[in-house]
């Protein structure tokens, strides 16, 4: 009798580590799939539940003050005094005692034309100035040179801006990305220091390009002009 209870022991301890081996399996697979998913992260000015990876460039780039942007609102009129005819030179405009962020950022290609649209939402829209450089695009804090591996870049500057909170998070998902349109190659952020914000935009040939200030919500688009 007491050897039959001393095999009964034996198989419930020998099942009981069975078991126990199985937990730790399972919490092992758990273990992996949580730490899958922590590396799935939602970025600054994501949508909840949504990734940059299933994103398309740009959209969900700006922050939720800023109000939603329109087809119907990028094509409305530049106020008064603000040139918006194509050029291959320079356009700058100032606008005193303007501070703001920069919060979003897309682009798209129309008919004729490829547009990159900054977005300062309820913020004013700040001073510009945008032109074709010759020299290197170089990064403003470390000097360092960024290769667009385009023929040209455009440079848009805006002064009295930033592209990041009072925390110094950035306000912007994506600063370096490249783009398949007609013109528009690739988009760097090269600039974000002492209020002031630069985009290079390197571009497949020189094309005339045009700057229209838009309202409701703040906005500056920029166009380049498509080969015919």
């Amino acid at each position: 009798m007491r050897g039959r209870w001393m095999g009964m022991l034996l198989l419930a301890a020998l099942a009981a580590g069975a078991c126990g081996d199985q937990g730790g399996e399972l919490r092992e697979a758990t273990r992996r799939r949580r730490a899958e998913l922590d590396t799935t992260s939602t970025a600054p000015g994501d949508a909840a539940g949504e990734t940059s990876s299933r994103l398309p460039a740009f959209v969900g780039d700006t922050a939720p003050r800023a109000r939603a942007d329109t087809g119907k609102a990028d094509s409305a009129k530049a106020p008064a005094g603000v040139a918006t005819e194509w050029t291959s030179g320079v356009r700058e405009t100032r606008h005193a005692g303007v501070s703001t962020t920069l919060l979003g950022l897309r682009v798209a290609a129309n008919a004729g034309f490829d547009r990159l649209v900054l977005d300062f939402g309820d913020d004013p829209v700040p001073g510009w100035r945008v032109e074709y450089t010759d020299r290197p695009v170089q990064e403003c804090g470390s000097g360092e040179t960024v290769e667009l591996g385009t023929p040209a870049a455009l440079m848009v500057r805006l002064e009295y801006t930033q592209a990041h909170d009072d925390a110094g998070r950035g306000t912007l998902r994506q600063r370096d990305l490249a783009l398949s349109m007609p013109v528009m190659r690739r988009m760097v952020i090269v600039c974000d220091f002492e209020g002031v914000v630069e985009v290079a935009v390197g571009a497949a040939s020189r094309q005339p390009f045009r700057v229209t200030e838009l309202r409701n919500p703040s906005r500056i688009a920029v166009d380049l002009q498509q080969q015919p």
